[in-house]
């Protein structure tokens, strides 16, 4: 079989664009925060051998619902030492968590503090882009009179 024909062909190509080639959407997540993929890895025949053979429920790769995850272990390398199979919403949801920014609102009575920009915005009837510019800037909101910085 040749490996573009390969179920988890795909799988592994993903893995190693986003860790090495800079022009892919999700390069500066992943490669150029120093995310790796092990020297076995490199090899796509490598990585089916330790899918197939010894990550733990790594059959379930083969199946659209289950992701490979690197952070559980929380590590920065693609191996089969650091490496989990998990469901694909479990790891969206989790990837999404750890992307939000806090949000620190200061006024001159008090300081608030904010779980992300979304929930910045809705608590406070603030536009996006109005909240994003205050945070590039540094400037005090002229409707609420509010500064916001990210924590």
């Amino acid at each position: 079989m040749k490996k573009q024909e390969h179920p988890l062909f795909y799988t592994w190509v993903g893995m190693m664009y986003r860790c090495y080639k800079p022009y892919h959407k999700h390069y500066k997540y992943y490669g150029a925060k120093g995310v790796i993929v092990c020297s076995k890895w490199h090899d796509f025949w490598g990585f089916v051998d330790d899918v197939n053979n010894h990550l733990s429920n790594g059959h379930l790769l083969y199946k659209k619902d289950y992701q490979l995850d690197k952070d559980i272990n929380g590590g920065k390398v693609y191996s089969l030492e650091n490496c989990v199979v998990t469901l694909k919403t479990e790891n969206e949801n989790a990837s999404r968590s750890k992307q939000q920014k806090k949000v620190l609102v200061i006024s001159d009575k008090e300081e608030i503090e904010f779980k992300s920009l979304a929930n910045t915005c809705e608590q406070l009837n603030i536009k996006r882009s109005t909240l994003i510019s205050c945070l590039k800037r540094g400037n005090r909101h002229k409707a609420t009179g509010y500064i916001f910085k990210y924590l």
